[in-house]
């Protein structure tokens, strides 16, 4: 049989997945293209890319993260082992997403704010940018997505608890019922009560029994 395909065991992946795979692809190739430009009064401009700039730190960090799930849906589609990681997948991804969601709004809100550069009348957002915010919008959808069917997975084994000891015999466990509900009907007072009523009328019969052989042992020593 011909082995699968990359595109064939892709197409496997559950829906979430998929949309981690091509939002974490978006969000890593995003920072090698423009993210912002600038004109200054000069008209002399100037492009920069998510690694450049002032902020080029935050670049890093969203390139980082993507790489992450990006290495993550990749070894899922290759059907290799995921390492160890501090979270759920889905609980990771949605992490991913969020934080480079996070990140994106904290770079673009330093970056278009009016105190941010000297001389600058024009500022513009650039198609890499706008990749970056889709690609971690991707992640987080596909990582909540994940966790929902996550949620009402089938593929855990069900549990059913024992309704009947069948063990036990029907007849002793009448006999315990009627034992329980006797004991919580009669006060302990009466059943008292009822034990020493008997213990005296066995120590009277007792009693009697003795005189009676006591009385006879002359007779029966006359006729000897």
């Amino acid at each position: 049989m011909p082995k699968d395909s990359i595109v064939d065991k892709f197409g496997r992946l559950p829906f979430g997945l998929k949309l981690v795979s091509v939002g974490s692809f978006l969000t890593f190739v995003s920072v090698v293209l423009p993210w912002y430009a600038d004109l200054d009064t000069f008209n002399t401009g100037d492009k920069f890319i998510g690694l450049s700039g002032p902020l080029y730190l935050l670049g890093f960090l969203i390139m980082a993260l993507a790489g992450t799930a990006l290495i993550l849906s990749a070894l899922r589609v290759l059907g290799k082992k995921l390492p160890d990681l501090p979270l759920e997948e889905a609980h990771f991804h949605i992490f991913v997403g969020a934080m480079s969601m996070f990140l994106l709004i904290i770079t673009s809100s330093i970056y278009f704010h009016s105190k941010f550069g000297v001389n600058i009348t024009m500022k513009e957002m650039r198609f890499g940018m706008i990749m970056a915010f889709l690609g971690a919008g991707l992640v987080l959808f596909g990582g909540l997505s994940l966790n929902k069917m996550r949620g009402v997975s089938f593929e855990g084994e069900g549990k059913l608890d024992k309704l009947i000891d069948v063990e036990e015999d029907g007849h002793d466990r009448v006999q315990r019922d009627v034992k329980k509900e006797t004991s919580e009907a009669v006060p302990l007072e009466v059943l008292d009560e009822e034990n020493l009523a008997v213990k005296e009328t066995v120590a009277v019969n007792v009693e009697e029994r003795s005189g009676n052989v006591e009385a006879d042992k002359p007779e029966n020593q006359n006729l000897f």
